[in-house]
């Protein structure tokens, strides 16, 4: 091994990176503050042994830093800050679980639902005034308060209710609050419509294209559930232009294995609904979705294969001047371009759960995010947080002290995971312990294992390949300026 002495005395002005071979030629390397640059196969080598000292290639690792000079380290300090400046703001996602009734029955319904006959299942307005003061004693100053799961306009009194109360309160403590609500829109109305816009309230809901498909995994006995979540699309599409708002309805696809092979007519669906961008979700193992492996789940290489197909596609519109994008593409490609981290919450290390986001259930019990309240309902409430006492401060305390918000920030870290710290795509992924506890059984993830991570790269992959070219690289531009705000929306 090398001495210290010696290894001081080298004269290098490399600074840390990870790379990989990316092709026969090229290498990728990254580094801390999420900079990029393709090397040469000679330029690589010349670069790691500190030879290389001019031309073009030189000036660009310069500027991304990955080169040292006497302001390295006052510039990297700056840039590693902005890049990581969400660790100063939790949590800041509060999501509230008004009821856990719905009138679907969903192939891959991941929150266990209720039936429509469970009133008890309801927050009360006791339980939704403590849970509002409780949300505004934590630290961040800007809020998001989300409604989901069931479907929150069952209880539309509770969800109105909490909108006034929690916008006097955050005008009294001069906060911001942000309301998103997560709706199948069965239950829209006139009413309802202009409430939520009049609000300011962002609208989410699941659209999985085509007719048959979305019917077939969004199980709707009254009638049918595509004509109406496409009726209400539309409809609200045209009132945020009439009132010249420039928002839209967030419509989120669930891809299933009868969706695998209708990339090109979902696409086609959505622009015709005047939507701009489509998320491609695969399905998470969770409650019902693990249930229906056979009729519902595929390989990851599928999943995969349709993204490609779908992103391909996306791209030839584009080119041909239609205005359209995919969503989980451009939250890697805001990571990729942008000095500031996306604000999206699923793909951040240490990840979301107890410092980003919490979740309230409606019988006063917080959870450390969304998705492990979901195993409360399949029989294992490990990650419950706490509950919601009469004290706000108390309530706050109990839940940032708790054994749940420590194991959760260590599971998720990605700085001390091994393989994960070293891959080159470290700065712009994340792991899920709730995914790995539902696979593995362990909230550590096994890299070796780990089928999310497998997709994250294979992404990633063609995101970086496509970039290499310049018509590919301006459209990836322009979706990385998109602001994301309703990113904070998940499917129902």
């Amino acid at each position: 091994m090398l001495e210290l002495n010696k290894i001081k005395n080298i004269d290098s002005n490399v600074w840390f990176f990870r790379f990989k071979k990316f092709d026969e030629s090229t290498y990728l390397i990254t580094n801390d503050i999420w900079k990029y640059s393709f090397v040469e196969k000679k330029d690589f080598w010349e670069f790691i042994s500190g030879n290389l000292k001019s031309g073009d290639k030189y000036d660009e690792l310069l500027s991304k830093r990955f080169i040292k000079n006497s302001d390295y380290i006052s510039e990297m300090a700056w840039a590693y800050a902005k890049k990581n400046q969400f660790l100063a703001f939790w949590p800041t996602l509060h999501i509230i679980v008004t009821t856990l009734r719905c009138n679907h029955k969903c192939q891959y319904c991941h929150a266990a639902v209720a039936p429509m006959t469970a009133k008890d299942m309801d927050m009360t307005e006791e339980t939704a005034k403590k849970v509002v003061d409780a949300i505004f004693y934590t630290s961040s100053k800007n809020l998001t308060i989300e409604f989901q799961w069931g479907e929150s306009l069952i209880n539309w009194d509770i969800v109105k209710y909490i909108v006034e109360y929690a916008s006097i309160k955050a005008n009294h403590l001069d906060k911001r609050v942000t309301f998103t609500i997560v709706t199948n829109l069965t239950l829209m109305d006139d009413e309802k419509m202009n409430y939520l816009i009049d609000n300011w309230i962002w609208i989410s809901t699941s659209l999985d294209w085509d007719e048959e498909t979305h019917n077939y995994n969004r199980t709707f006995k009254d009638w049918n559930s595509y004509e109406n979540v496409t009726y209400w699309i539309k409809k609200i599409n045209e009132e945020y232009k009439k009132r010249w708002i420039r928002n839209k309805v967030w419509a989120l696809l669930t891809v299933t294995k009868k969706t695998l092979s209708k990339y090109r007519e979902i696409i086609d669906d959505y622009i015709s609904i005047w939507l701009d961008s489509i998320f491609l979700r695969p399905l998470n193992p969770y409650w019902f979705a693990a249930a229906e492996l056979e009729k519902l789940w595929y390989e990851t290489k599928d999943f995969f294969d349709f993204y490609k197909k779908s992103m391909d596609y996306i791209l030839e519109l584009n080119k041909n001047w239609v205005n359209f994008r995919e969503s989980l593409s451009s939250i890697y490609l805001m990571k990729i371009f942008n000095e500031r981290d996306p604000n999206y919450l699923d793909e951040r290390s240490p990840c979301w759960a107890c410092i980003w986001q919490v979740a309230y259930n409606y019988d006063w019990k917080i959870y450390s995010c969304d998705e492990w309240r979901m195993l409360w309902r399949m029989w294992d409430d490990n990650f419950l947080m706490t509950s919601v006492t009469e004290s706000w401060k108390e309530t706050y305390i109990n839940m940032i002290e708790s054994e749940t918000t420590k194991i959760m920030v260590q599971a998720s870290t990605l700085d001390w995971l091994p393989w994960y710290n070293e891959s080159v795509y470290k700065p712009y992924i994340w792991v899920c312990p709730i995914h790995s506890y539902k696979t593995s059984w362990n909230i550590i993830p096994n890299y070796s294992k780990d089928h999310k991570k497998i997709l994250d790269y294979a992404v990633l992959d063609y995101l970086f390949n496509k970039l290499r070219e310049d018509s590919n690289l301006k459209i990836f531009q322009k979706w990385s300026l998109v602001n994301n705000d309703t990113n904070l929306c998940n499917i129902i």
